[in-house]
């Protein structure tokens, strides 16, 4: 039907932006743009991917043939994703005397 087209696209386009953002994030020239704004889910995992977040990622493939191209696209993101590295601190909130 025409909503699940239009939705599939809009899941397509979000995980097409993820993946341009994790390229980002572990890209050995050290882009100065990570592209989070493009799509909601980047957006919202900006957090998690790049900033000061510890973060666990899980990848679901299956073991059936007819899914091996699925599942081995699944696993070289997997693998991709497993690259960032973060540098998350406790933030902490001073006192008065703190800020003096």
């Amino acid at each position: 039907t025409g909503r699940r087209l239009e939705e599939s696209k809009k899941i397509n386009q979000s995980l097409s932006a993820l993946g341009n953002v994790i390229a980002a994030l572990t890209d050995s020239k050290s882009r100065q743009h990570i592209p989070y704004r493009d799509s909601k889910l980047t957006r919202i995992l900006e957090d998690s991917l790049g900033g000061n977040c510890v973060t666990t990622m899980m990848a679901m493939i299956s073991p059936a043939m007819e899914s091996y191209q699925e599942s081995l696209s699944t696993l070289k993101f997997a693998h991709r994703a497993k690259s960032i590295k973060n540098q998350p601190h406790i933030n902490e909130d001073l006192d008065q005397r703190g800020l003096l």
